[in-house]
């Protein structure tokens, strides 16, 4: 037993030793391979500066600029527009230089701009009024450094070294405008809201996805406060607002940017005095009794408050329908009135007319009238015995009726003519639609939609009534005066101004082609009212 324990005690001291030495030729070989290594990259790094010596890069610090006015510039926040006075000097603290007559322009986020710069004096010093830029983003902090414009200014190689920079944040106000149609609503209707939320003014960047507060009141109640949010891509309005019910004949609507607080301003907004009716009374209405099948019939009236009797309710759609099937839709003039005309379908017997007014309440609100159609007249067929003077009258009023059909087509041509020309405006339209064509194929799709309003709309205007846009009237004024004072279609004139509009002023918009002909295709209608012709683009 004994000898069989010693013998396994010595195995394991020989395992032991065994274990050890592998250990230790480990260690040597990663120490060997280390001592190697830093051996090489010694050898490497001196290489590089020899390399160095031997090739010197031929620069050298000539002055150094600082800012000198921290206290009233860096980490503080600034509106946009605002005219900030950076201050520095240009100097070598260690040597006398000429540091006179040095151009010094501000750096914005690593940006030179050179629109806002200085000379430095006899003493280096320099001052610089930088308005801040309102592209700046309010949300992130910007950089505001100075720099020499000149890379060698004490000659070759001579560098400056920079040692300050201001770090800002920028701040804006918000500018909230609207539009909508301009006529009587009716209490309980979609109130359709456009317009835009903006930066600064109404040619700022759009603000996009923000929250728009909206309450209703008249002078006795204010209701509720309800919310809807700008567009995520440009930040316009495009909203239909329900307007309450029971409501008397005026109302007014406040809208409300609450702002962002320490980055954009609040805004506010009032349409006041929305004028409104909760029915009407049909008056002077005249549809026929009677007709045959093939009539054409006259179908008119008028439409005025029945709250207030002297409310005409202009602009508003209303729908002609025979035997339950539309017929027509017409728009009531300034003074409430509309009129068509309609030719009776075949079939005889007791039929209704119904005219209806459309809106957005849900509500049924029309007139109806049965009229009595009686059959066409009947024309038998001749019998085979010819009646007196049957050849006379075969030769004579064939001719007769050629010969008035003739003077007849003749006549309502001359008249047409006449018409139109009475109406045509004499520009020179061929010259400008080549200027036209040249801005849409040349890619200034933006200036080609500016042209089409400023150099064709407004000189047909002018051509046609004298009337041009003063300084002071913005395009969205010339729209309602278009309408107003020159009686053009509100439903033509609109859409086309505030598609123009968007394109001037929604800065940057980048429109394609589509835009470019949608656009000429909402021009066509008021081209034809103001010329008599169809607006056509043969590119």
């Amino acid at each position: 037993m004994k000898f069989h324990k010693i013998k396994e005690i010595h195995k394991c001291n020989h395992l032991r030793m065994k274990t050890y030495l592998i250990f230790l030729i480990l260690i040597f070989l990663i120490g060997y391979i280390n001592i190697n290594f830093i051996f090489k990259n010694y050898n490497f790094q001196n290489k590089a500066v020899l390399n160095n010596h031997e090739n010197p890069k031929p620069s050298w610090i000539w002055a150094q600029l600082d800012l000198t006015n921290p206290a009233e510039i860096n980490n503080s926040q600034f509106p946009h527009y605002i005219s900030i006075n950076v201050e520095g000097r240009v100097y070598n603290p260690y040597a006398p230089i000429a540091n006179d007559g040095l151009r010094v322009e501000i750096v914005v986020d690593g940006e030179t701009d050179s629109r806002y710069s200085d000379l430095t004096d006899s003493d280096g010093n320099f001052s610089i009024n930088y308005i801040v830029d309102p592209s700046l983003d309010v949300y992130i902090s910007h950089i505001i450094e100075a720099v020499v414009s000149d890379p060698e200014p004490g000659g070759p190689g001579s560098e400056i070294q920079y040692h300050h920079f201001y770090i800002i944040d920028v701040n804006a106000t918000s500018y909230l405008d609207t539009s909508y149609s301009d006529h009587l609503y009716m209490s309980g209707e979609m109130f359709p809201i456009g317009g835009y939320l903006r930066y600064d003014n109404e040619n700022g960047t759009g603000i996009l996805n923000k929250q728009i507060n909206y309450n209703w009141y008249n002078s006795s109640y204010n209701w509720s406060t309800s919310s809807f949010f700008t567009d995520s891509n440009d930040g316009s309005l495009t909203t239909d607002l329900r307007i309450p019910t029971n409501v008397s004949q005026i109302i007014s609507l406040n809208l409300t940017f609450p702002g962002d607080p320490y980055y954009i301003g609040n805004s506010e907004i009032t349409i006041p005095k929305i004028t409104l009716f909760s029915g009407v009374i049909w008056q002077n209405i005249e549809i026929p009794t009677k007709a045959s099948e093939g009539d054409n019939i006259t179908i008119s009236g008028q439409i005025i408050s029945r709250d207030n009797t002297s409310l005409k309710l202009y602009n508003r759609t209303v729908i002609i329908s025979y035997e339950g099937n539309q017929v027509d839709d017409i728009e009531t003039d300034s003074d409430g009135y509309f009129t068509t005309t309609y030719t009776i379908r075949s079939g005889a017997g007791n039929r209704t007319i119904r005219i209806s007014l459309v809106n957005t309440a849900g509500l049924d609100i029309s007139v109806e009238q049965d009229i009595n159609i009686t059959a066409a007249t009947y024309v038998p067929r001749p019998s085979n015995e010819l009646p007196p003077f049957f050849l006379f009258s075969v030769i004579f009023f064939p001719i007769l009726a050629v010969i008035v059909g003739v003077l007849t087509v003749y006549g309502i041509r001359y008249y047409k003519r006449q018409e139109k020309e009475s109406k045509v405006v004499d520009l020179p339209l061929e010259s400008k639609l080549i200027n036209l064509k040249i801005l849409k194929d040349t890619g200034r799709l933006e200036e080609s939609l500016s042209y089409l309003f400023n150099a064709i709309f407004m000189d047909l205007i002018n051509a046609k009534y004298g009337r041009t846009r003063k300084e002071t009237e913005t395009i969205r004024d010339f729209a309602i005066i278009s309408v107003k004072e020159l009686k053009l279609t509100p439903a033509a004139i609109y859409p086309f101004i505030q598609k123009v509009e968007e394109v001037i002023y929604a800065k940057p918009y980048k429109i394609t082609d589509n835009d470019f002909y949608e656009t000429c295709g909402l021009f066509s209608p008021i081209y034809f009212q103001l010329t008599g012709y169809n607006f056509v683009l043969n590119f």
